[in-house]
């Protein structure tokens, strides 16, 4: 199949690092799998999101994927610049193809983004001469505007053609279904009820109490999140942990949950001021649950009337 208007699908230009301006980071792996589909190039993704979530947008048994997670699946990679880029740079010594890079907001969270900066332009470095190209995917709403032109600058943006005619990916059609270990669990499994704390689009949810903790709870409080639209990937290695490791992890996602309820509340209120695109670009950083110190910190300075 080709792209629209009868343009045909072509791949982008090989030993260059790009970028892709989205809203929605994960919307152009349909184009992604057009390319391996039509073109059969080899495709190597890493991503935030775990083999059943990523399985839907993509054939995984046609592609070569790391799940960036510090779980112990197989697939899992831990989510440093350094492993990432030790693996790309063993991948790209042959073949050709495109290594598609996602959760950028996520690794400039972690590890700075000057650190980003020199990972993007070390990549570019090793990839001139070869027959490969690695694209990065973010919104722009995630990062300031001088990071923005300084990212551009190191990685062209890149636009992906529209697609016509879809590439079909079995799936589980809800993904509160999605493939877990095999865990006894306790009998208790009732996730609390909402307290009565509503904000815009989120809501205020009780902490799961350790003996209620379980995958199975988990994956409720996970698509309750969700249906927020909220960005909770990094549970998705809890299963795979012990039941200590896992429910901290869980505490620490819900902690910034809360920030996030919070936050909304004041960017509604710097809304009803005129800070339109300010409040547009906080509201996505919290609902990545990144960064959320900056956005406390930025909203202090601009509703206690110093800016």
């Amino acid at each position: 199949m080709s792209a629209g208007s009868g343009q045909r699908l072509t791949p982008p230009q090989a030993g260059r690092v790009f970028s892709i301006l989205t809203d929605d980071p994960r919307e152009p792996l349909h184009w992604l799998a057009m390319m391996e589909h039509e073109l059969s190039l080899n495709i190597v993704v890493f991503s935030r999101l775990s083999p059943q979530r990523l399985g839907k947008h993509l054939k995984l048994d046609r592609i070569e994927f790391k799940w960036l997670s510090e779980s112990m699946d197989q697939h899992a990679l831990s989510p440093s610049l350094e492993r990432i880029h030790h693996s790309v740079s063993t991948r790209i010594s042959g073949d050709c193809g495109i290594i598609w890079i996602d959760g950028v907001e996520y690794l400039i969270h972690r590890q700075g983004f000057d650190a980003f900066l020199s990972f993007t332009r070390s990549l570019a470095d090793e990839l001139s001469g070869t027959n490969w190209t690695v694209l990065l995917p973010f919104s722009p709403l995630s990062l300031e505007g001088t990071e923005i032109a300084h990212l551009r600058r190191e990685a062209v943006p890149y636009n992906i053609p529209t697609l016509s005619s879809p590439i079909v990916v079995e799936a589980v059609d809800d993904e509160i279904e999605e493939t877990l270990p095999e865990i006894d669990e306790p009998k208790v499994e009732e996730v609390p009820k909402p307290e009565e704390n509503y904000v815009g689009n989120l809501k205020m949810l009780s902490t799961i109490a350790k003996p209620s903790f379980s995958p199975s709870v988990l994956r409720r409080r996970m698509a309750q999140w969700r249906e927020m639209g909220l960005d909770v990937s990094e549970l998705e290695q809890v299963p795979y942990l012990d039941q200590d490791s896992g429910y901290e992890i869980y505490l620490d996602v819900e902690g910034r949950v809360r920030r996030a309820v919070e936050c909304e509340r004041r960017i509604q209120m710097l809304q009803i001021r005129g800070h339109h695109v300010e409040a547009a670009k906080m509201r996505f950083r919290i609902m990545q649950l990144t960064g959320i110190g900056d956005v406390e910190s930025r909203l202090d300075e601009l509703l206690s009337g110093q800016l």
